[in-house]
This record gives C-alpha cells, sequence and structure tokens, in this order.
C-alpha cells in the first residue's frame, strides 16, 4: 500500500457520522443535549474588550436615567451597588432564556432581551423605594429600553463574532479517529473555530508522505494544527508539523489546545507522568489554603443564615406532602478517599432514598415527590450541604463527592478516576455547571476530564466563573 493511501486527508463532507459543518446551529446538533453548558450558549461575546465594554453600557443605561434625572444631586449615588446587581442579573435572565430558545437572529435577542430588561428596572424601582430615593414611570420606561436595547446589541455582537472566529480560527487534525470525533464535537459546541479538514491515522500507521500532508493542510487554508499523541509519535508527521510552523501556522498537542479553547482535559491524552506536574491546589502556598478555606467558611455561614426562611419552608412542605425526616443522608466520599455523611433535604419518598444499594439518579427519578422535583430542579436540596462546608468536608468548588460504591466501581472502569479525590469536593464545580450531573459511568467520564482541569488550573478568577455559572443554572432550572 502506498503511502498516498495509507494518509488520505478527511475533508469535512465526507466526514462519516461527524459533521464538519461551518454553522454550529447546525453543527451543536451532534452532541447530546445534556453536554450543553450556559457559558457556550451565543448569548454574550466572549472577547474579553467587548464583553467587558457591553456590561459597562448596560450598567451606564440602567443607572444612567436616574443619575441624569438628578445631575444636581448625588442621591444616585447610593444606586450604585444596586445597579451592579441589576446589571448582573438582567444579564444573567437574558443569557438564561437565550440558551433555552432555539431560534437565532434580531427578534430572537429581542425576545430575551425585553423580560431581562424588566427585570433591570424592576430592581431598580424596589431599591429606589427602599433607599427613599424618588424613581417615576418614565425613567423605569427609559431605563427598561436602554437595557433592552444593550442586551439585544450584545446578542448581535456574539451572532457577529461567532462568523468571524468561525472565519478566521481554522483547524487541521491529524490523529486516531476517535479523537477527530470528540474535537469536532466541542468545537461545535463552542462556536469560536471551524473544523476544515483531517487526516485519520491507523493505530499501525506506517510510512506517510510529509509532502502529501504539507499540502493537504495548505490547500485547506488552516490557520492551526492540532496533532494527538499518536501522531506525535510519527516521525514523519512531526517533521511536516515542523515545516508548517516555519510558514507561520500555529502547531499545537491535543492536550494543550483542549486545555486552553476548552478549559477540559482529554482523558485519552493523559498518562501517568501527566500528574507528575504541578496541581494547583495541591501546590498552592499554605497562606493561600487558609484564606481560601477562610472564605468558603464565611460565604457558606452567611449563606445559610440567608436561606434559613426557605430552608424552613421546605421542611415544612416535605412533612407535609410526603412521610419521613426532612433530611437525607448518605455516605459520599471526600478528600484523599476519605468518607462522609453528606447531607441534602430530602426528595424521595420514605424508603427509596434511604436504600443501601447505591444507583445513579437518574434511575431513580420515578422515585421523587413534586415537592422533590421542584427542590431537584432548583438545586435548593443542595442547601444544608453549606454545613458540610463549614465541618470543612466540602468546599464551595470542587468536585462533586460520589456515593462510597460509585467510586469503587469507577475506580475499576474509569482510569485516573480515583485522582480527582487529591483536593476537597465541591457543592458545585466546573464540571458540573457544564454537564450536570452525570448519571452514568460515561457521564462520570465526561466530567472527569473537567475536574482534572479544575485541579491542574484552580484560580479565583475561575472560581468567580464557576459562581456565576452555577446562578445561571439555578434561574435556568437546569438542575
Amino acid at each position: 500500500m502506498s503511502a498516498a493511501r495509507q494518509l488520505t486527508p478527511v475533508e469535512p463532507e465526507l466526514a462519516g457520522t461527524v459533521a464538519l459543518d461551518p454553522d454550529p446551529a447546525r453543527a451543536a446538533n451532534l452532541e447530546p443535549a445534556r453536554e450543553r453548558a450556559l457559558d457556550d450558549a451565543p448569548r454574550w461575546p466572549v472577547t474579553r474588550l467587548v464583553s467587558w465594554s457591553i456590561t459597562l453600557a448596560l450598567a451606564m443605561g440602567i443607572l444612567g436615567p436616574e443619575a441624569a434625572s438628578r445631575a444636581d444631586r448625588v442621591e444616585w449615588l447610593v444606586l450604585v451597588v444596586p445597579t451592579i446587581m441589576a446589571t448582573l442579573g438582567s444579564r444573567a435572565l437574558f443569557e438564561v432564556i437565550g440558551f433555552a430558545s432555539a431560534h437565532r437572529g434580531p427578534l430572537a435577542h429581542l425576545a430575551a432581551a425585553v423580560p431581562a430588561g424588566l427585570l433591570a428596572a424592576g430592581l431598580m424601582a424596589a431599591s429606589s423605594a427602599i433607599v427613599g430615593v424618588r424613581w417615576s414611570p418614565a425613567i423605569g420606561a427609559v431605563t427598561t429600553i436602554l437595557a433592552v436595547l444593550t442586551l439585544a446589541t450584545a446578542g448581535a455582537a456574539r451572532g457577529f463574532e461567532i462568523r468571524l472566529r468561525l472565519a478566521m480560527r481554522r483547524v487541521y487534525f491529524i490523529g486516531c479517529w476517535e479523537s477527530q470525533r470528540e474535537l469536532a464535537r466541542e468545537l461545535a459546541r463552542h462556536h469560536d473555530a471551524t473544523l476544515v479538514g483531517s487526516t485519520v491515522l491507523g493505530r499501525n500507521q506506517g510510512p506517510v508522505d510529509s509532502v502529501a500532508l504539507t499540502g493537504a493542510v495548505e490547500s485547506s487554508r488552516a490557520t492551526v494544527v492540532v496533532l494527538d499523541g499518536l501522531a506525535m509519535r510519527v516521525p514523519e508527521l512531526v517533521e511536516a508539523a515542523s515545516l508548517l510552523n516555519l510558514r507561520g501556522l500555529r502547531i499545537r498537542d491535543l492536550a494543550s489546545y483542549y486545555e486552553h479553547e476548552f478549559k477540559k482535559i482529554p482523558l485519552a491524552e493523559v498518562s501517568p507522568t501527566w500528574f507528575l506536574f504541578d496541581i494547583a491546589q495541591i501546590h498552592r502556598r499554605r497562606w493561600y489554603r487558609s484564606l481560601r478555606r477562610a472564605i468558603d467558611v464565611g460565604l457558606a455561614c452567611a449563606l445559610l443564615l440567608c436561606s434559613l426562611a426557605l430552608l424552613l419552608l421546605a421542611a415544612i412542605l416535605i412533612r407535609l406532602t410526603s412521610r419521613g425526616p426532612v433530611l437525607y443522608r448518605q455516605r459520599r466520599v471526600g478528600k484523599e478517599g476519605e468518607e462522609f455523611t453528606l447531607l441534602k433535604l430530602r426528595t424521595m419518598v420514605q424508603g427509596d432514598e434511604g436504600d443501601r444499594e447505591a444507583a445513579w439518579g437518574p434511575s431513580q427519578a420515578h422515585r421523587v415527590t413534586r415537592v422533590g422535583w421542584l427542590l431537584r430542579r432548583y438545586r435548593l436540596d443542595e442547601l444544608p450541604q453549606l454545613w458540610n462546608v463549614v465541618r470543612g468536608e466540602l468546599a464551595l468548588i470542587g468536585p462533586r463527592p460520589e456515593q462510597v460504591p460509585l467510586v469503587a466501581q469507577l475506580a475499576r472502569e474509569v482510569p485516573h478516576y480515583s485522582s480527582r479525590h487529591r483536593i476537597r469536593p465541591g457543592v458545585t464545580g466546573w464540571a458540573q455547571v457544564n454537564l450536570g450531573y452525570g448519571g452514568s459511568v460515561e457521564g462520570t467520564v465526561a466530567k472527569l476530564g473537567r475536574d482534572l482541569y479544575y485541579m491542574k488550573h484552580h484560580s479565583l478568577r475561575l472560581d468567580a466563573l464557576i459562581i456565576w455559572l452555577t446562578v445561571k443554572a439555578v434561574l435556568a432550572g437546569r438542575g
């Protein structure tokens, strides 16, 4: 067999079950709905300058009418903090509604912007009444209009950004079929780059024609070439990549490309030596770990105090609608494999949730009570876990702890699964806000790549992003 036949570029239209379609709306249908993340919804620009500029414009549109009506006085300054809250709240609602909508375009942006603009005006009106600042219907109308126009502009800007990035960020992949299929799925999901061609290698790859490969990549007009671990072990491919690098193309290995673009670790590229390198939470200085622990405890106590009335109401509803205790206790695996008792509001009928045999959540869906369904949908059943945070068994942010019997099964079936126990688990986490509940071995594998990314790249900025996405998940009812 000749080298040309052994190494055949796979064109987008011939990619089998993986549709390498530059249209993200069609390409996104390739993946299960459960893998859609709120930060991937094409509603708000991801380019930092544009994103912050529009956010600032939204804040000015919300506060501006009140400030202009009282330009000679400083009463409006007490509304600065409410303005920040109204800005974040209206933006979150706009993105949540946009995420739930299957339609794109100006009318969809406007439909998502109107309720978000009304929320901003309502929050400002309520804040004005609380602090004693005069608020008129005219100011409310102008605030709503400015907020709606700014939000709709953000949606249009994101649409333009998607088209521009898809045109300028062109990816050519070299590696095995499984990696190519997963890369196509991730690119379609993130709307930020286009897979313009692939060269699929066999597991027992023989000699290849580096000249033919170079020509195929250049003819695709790619801007970046991504090689997986299999391709990196073929000398001819490394030589071709070196030549393409000298001609101005960016060369990336699959693992680093995933980390930079998708904020996850491709498990197929993880080897035992990967864990020899720095892991953020493990190698942070002691003062930083102590500070983070103090922040966790402080926020957990504050959230518990703020949610006492809600917890009391939930407890009454649980007792009135089903027999059994209000709190559900379950053994979970925490840091360094230590077991602890996780607290939740009971959401299933008595006797079912207390069964000793562990089971995946989706298989128990028929046992959820009506009140339990509501609590789960908005994650209110997890509020008692704040007490686990105070006790030091959980952090606010980290990999979700799993049931003891399931951990034993996953440790046998999923490579590197036990490594997630090197850090303290959390109430919410990077995998949780991206994929929700795993519900199966396959779902756990998908979440593990994001858990490993969080372990390696943990930072206060990433924690803030996770909290923001958690708020949006709660508003969207994606429990």
